[in-house]
């Protein structure tokens, strides 16, 4: 299966490989919080008759950052659910093309959409301060998870917007479909068609 990032102009290989691995990073890392904390939660409350003070609050706030910046990595690879059955009903390539373009235009207004929503939420949030509502116990300030907000959908819309010029770039939807394999023949034309 051919890389979203075989096809995207050669300036901005760099920075896409960059926050695709500081995601990667922050999803993997986030996982394994996740884990230990309830991990360390059940020992507490079972083991020991005790609690793990405020656990909910600063993990909430993480789960948060998680699903945003795991939503986004499922729009670069294109793995968010979706219902296409057409792929499985035509051999036809053109229609396929089609489809995708459609596909990826409507996902990236939407996600316009939500990046114009999130910016609101954070400019009214900023514009209560000193008076910020705050968790209870940390008083950690809702704009920490609400930022998570405006930087997934941005990267999500930014994914879609580099998918919807790769699909119109090359024309064809078969080198950036999951699930499609290619023929060894296939890798260098593909690989020297994607320098721009």
């Amino acid at each position: 299966m051919s890389q979203l990032i075989e096809h995207v102009p050669t300036a901005l290989r760099g920075p896409v490989r960059v926050l695709l691995a500081v995601k990667g990073a922050f999803v993997s890392v986030a996982s394994l919080i996740m884990a230990f904390t309830f991990f360390c939660v059940v020992i507490l409350r079972y083991g020991f008759e005790a609690d793990l003070f405020a656990y909910e609050e600063w993990l909430l706030i993480i789960c948060f950052w998680l699903y945003f910046m795991a939503s986004a990595l499922g729009t670069y690879e294109n793995s968010h659910v979706n219902a296409d059955l057409l792929n499985y009903l035509t051999d036809n390539e053109r229609l396929k093309w089609l489809r995708s373009v459609l596909v990826t235009s409507v996902e990236l207004v939407v996600t316009l959409f939500a990046v114009y929503w999130a910016v609101l939420v954070l400019r009214d949030e900023i514009a209560s301060h000193p008076y910020w509502q705050a968790t209870i116990a940390l008083k950690i300030p809702f704009i920490v998870p609400r930022f998570a907000l405006l930087v997934g959908f941005g990267l999500m819309a930014f994914y879609s917007a580099l998918r919807l010029y790769v699909l119109l770039r090359l024309g064809r939807a078969s080198d950036l479909a999951p699930g499609v394999e290619r023929s060894p023949e296939e890798e260098p034309l593909a690989a020297s068609g994607s320098e721009g």
